[in-house]
């Protein structure tokens, strides 16, 4: 038995000498190599990487933009009040960033501004289901020593690393510099140009979208930490596309607009309206374009508004006192959302009522 468990425990340090480099060195999911981003064609896990730059960069920035990946394509520069950084990641949710500022802090980050996108993924996505998506997995800065180990042990599995292996060879580098942009600014590449594909009009949504009440809460710890600590806190909603928001209000997302207004007053971009339904706004049916993100900054760091986009809700400051006047603009919009889901596409040739 003896003789077995050392055969047993040699083949595993073999296998370990041999494999563990070999992880390390491809590691596809920039893990590794944060600080050195190469554009392979899998997705960083942009949580991790835009964390560990932070952290280790702690003078740097003083103001954040957190979101999903749809708030990625914001020009920070723009945002004239402080040194910002774009934490959006892939479907980053308020419990997500909550956790990420709480980390900030407590390793001496001092902030000055946040402003958070927030919209449908905020309140149909539980965090929970990212603990096995390794481009969305959460680090955990406070765990234990065996918590930190299987967070990086799950990123060298022979199964990832061969099918990364096959994603990398077909992949060609179009844009050089993803990695030093990722880390300067952490936004996306804002001179691609949209290009909408009208044959591809399913919304953006998946089998574990459901309405989470406990975003609200998050979102208000958020609020809570922010009052504690002095940081000037700012929230919007994203403009979505109009054909994934037709499936939002099916699902109930405007109730949770009328919930977060008693939670935060906000700046709503939701609704049908004459940038949710123009397509030329958008890259497909989720992330709207940079000039869509400079007309979001121009309403919330200088005031400035379309008046017929306000009449129909875009770029609103909604309170609590006024969110019912806001509800019935988006219902009003919305006048076949108890339309069947499997309808949706037809619905989107009428004009939003004013």
């Amino acid at each position: 038995m003896k003789r077995f468990i050392t055969k047993c425990a040699i083949f595993i340090l073999i296998l370990s000498v041999l494999f563990l480099p070999l992880g390390v060195g491809l590691d596809p999911y920039n893990i590794f190599h944060w600080n050195h981003i190469r554009n392979n064609g899998v997705e960083p896990n942009k949580s991790y990487v835009k964390m560990m730059n932070i952290l280790n960069n702690k003078d740097k920035f003083d103001s954040f933009l957190f979101g999903s990946s749809r708030a990625g394509f914001f020009d920070v520069s723009k945002m004239n009040d402080g040194r910002y950084y774009d934490m959006a990641y892939s479907e980053g949710l308020p419990g997500e960033h909550l956790q990420n500022i709480k980390d900030m802090l407590d390793r001496g980050v001092k902030i000055k501004n946040i402003t958070m996108a927030v919209d449908d993924i905020s309140y149909f996505v539980d965090p929970d289901f990212h603990s096995d998506q390794l481009y969305r997995k959460a680090f955990p800065w406070d765990g234990t020593l065996s918590d930190k180990a299987g967070f990086y042990l799950s990123y060298l599995d022979l199964i990832t690393l061969s099918q990364s292996i096959e994603v990398i060879m077909k992949h060609k580098n179009t844009d050089p510099g993803y990695g030093a942009r990722l880390l300067a600014t952490g936004t996306e590449n804002l001179s691609i140009e949209p290009d909408f594909h009208y044959d591809k009009l399913d919304p953006t949504w998946s089998d574990y979208y459901y309405p989470r009440e406990e975003s609200l809460d998050e979102i208000g710890e958020v609020v809570d930490i922010c009052r504690e600590n002095g940081i000037k806190l700012r929230i919007f909603t994203n403009p979505v596309n109009g054909y994934t928001y037709e499936k939002d209000i099916a699902n109930g997302y405007i109730p949770f607009l009328k919930k977060l207004a008693k939670v935060t007053p906000y700046w709503n971009f939701s609704g049908f309206n004459n940038v949710t339904l123009d397509m030329s706004n958008y890259y497909e049916t989720s992330h709207f374009s940079p000039e869509v993100a400079d007309q979001i900054i121009d309403r919330i760091y200088n005031d400035k508004g379309d008046p017929e986009l306000l009449k129909q809700g875009y770029g609103m400051y909604v309170t609590e006192e006024n969110v019912d006047e806001l509800t019935d603009i988006l219902y009003g919009q919305a006048v076949n959302f108890d339309l069947p889901v499997d309808t949706y596409p037809d619905t989107l040739n009428k004009e939003p009522e004013p």
